[in-house]
C-alpha cells in the first residue's frame, strides 16, 4: 500500500473531519494514539503531517492524562515539568509531537473523481482553509459548477471569514463548497450562489474521501436530509417548503427565489419588490412579482406579494 493510495475508512474520515473543524486543524500525538488505527491511516495517506511540538506535556505519574505546563528547571535550565518522582524532560516526550491536516492533500483526495479545471493546481484562500478547484461538469447538469473544498465553517469566526471571502470573490453561477467539518456540529447559514455540502453526504465509501459525482448531483437536486421548514439551493433553482419541492428554470426567477428564501432564513422575511426586480435585472415591463411568477405553480402558494413588499408564505 503506497503512501498516497492508503484506504480511508469511516473512522479515519470522521477523525479527519473532526480535526478539520478545529481552529488550527492540528492534533497531538497523544490524542492520535487514542484513536486506534484511524490516526495512523491518515498519516500513512499523507493527510496528517508533523507540525512541530506542543508547549505542554502529559504527566506520566499518577496515571494522569492531564496536560501540564512546561517550566524551566531551576538548576539545569532545561524545559520540562516537575513530577512526583522526577523531573520529566519534555524534549524526550513523543507525546508532545503535533500533527496538522495537509489541507491541499486532503482536498485533492476529495475531488479526485471530479473533472475539475484546476484539479492539479487549486487556488488557496484563508491560509489554505478554502481551496478553489475551478469548475466541473456533473451528471444531469448542463452548466458547469464551481468546486471549492473548505474547512472550519462550523466555527462562527471561520464562517465569517468565509462569507467575507465569497463577497470579494462572488460566484459565476452555482459554486459547490464541500465542507470537511463534522456534519451536524452546527447549522451553516445560507449563502446565495453557494451550495455548502457536507463531505459525509456525498462521499464515495469505497474510497473513503472522494466525492461521488452521481451522489453529489443527486444531493444538489434533492437537498440535504435535514432541511427544516425552508430549504433553497444555492442558485435558487430548487425551493422546498415543508417538504414540498418546487423547481425554477428561469435565471430571473432563481435570483428572486434565492433572495426570498435567504430573507426568510435570516429571520427578516419581507423584502421590497423593487429590490428583487432590480437585482434580478428585470426589464421595464416587469413591475411586480406577479409578472415574474404569474404562470408558475408557486405563485400565491408560497410566493406572496402585497403592495410594494413580498415574502415566502411558510
Amino acid at each position: 500500500m503506497t503512501r498516497n493510495s492508503s484506504r480511508i475508512d469511516r473512522a479515519a474520515r470522521r477523525l479527519l473531519s473532526s480535526i478539520a473543524g478545529t481552529r488550527g486543524a492540528r492534533v497531538s500525538a497523544f490524542a492520535l494514539a487514542q484513536m486506534g488505527g484511524a490516526g495512523e491511516a491518515l498519516m500513512e495517506a499523507g493527510l496528517l503531517v508533523p507540525h512541530g511540538s506542543s508547549t505542554c506535556i502529559v504527566a506520566s505519574d499518577d496515571l494522569d492524562d492531564t496536560p501540564v505546563a512546561v517550566i524551566t528547571h531551576p538548576l539545569t535550565g532545561r524545559a520540562g515539568h516537575l513530577g512526583n518522582w522526577a523531573w520529566q524532560d519534555e524534549r524526550t516526550s513523543e507525546r508532545r509531537r503535533v500533527h496538522a491536516l495537509d489541507m491541499a492533500a486532503g482536498a485533492r483526495r476529495v475531488v479526485a473523481k471530479l473533472d475539475c479545471s484546476l484539479g492539479n493546481d487549486p487556488v488557496p484562500y484563508l491560509d489554505d482553509a478554502a481551496l478553489d478547484f475551478g469548475t466541473a461538469r456533473l451528471p444531469r447538469r448542463a452548466a458547469r459548477v464551481g468546486i471549492w473544498v473548505a474547512r472550519g465553517l462550523t466555527r462562527p469566526e471561520g464562517f465569517a471569514a468565509f462569507r467575507e471571502l465569497v463577497q470579494r470573490r462572488p460566484s459565476d453561477g452555482l459554486r459547490v463548497v464541500i465542507v470537511l467539518d463534522p456534519p451536524g456540529r452546527m447549522p451553516v447559514p445560507f449563502i446565495r450562489g453557494h451550495e455548502l455540502v457536507a463531505l459525509e453526504d456525498v462521499v464515495e465509501h469505497e474510497d473513503g474521501l472522494a466525492v461521488a459525482p452521481e451522489i453529489l448531483a443527486a444531493r444538489l437536486l434533492k437537498g440535504p436530509s435535514h432541511q427544516g421548514p425552508v430549504w433553497v439551493s444555492g442558485d435558487g433553482g430548487v425551493l422546498i417548503v415543508h417538504g414540498k419541492w418546487h423547481e425554477f428554470t428561469g435565471g430571473k426567477q432563481k435570483i428572486a427565489v434565492a433572495m426570498l428564501a435567504e430573507a426568510w432564513l435570516d429571520g427578516d422575511p419581507v423584502l421590497p419588490v423593487a429590490r428583487i426586480l432590480e437585482e434580478a435585472e428585470c426589464g421595464p415591463s416587469v413591475k411586480r412579482l406577479k409578472d415574474l411568477f404569474g404562470g408558475h405553480p408557486t405563485w400565491r402558494e408560497v410566493i406572496r406579494e402585497s403592495g410594494s413588499n413580498c415574502w415566502l408564505e411558510v
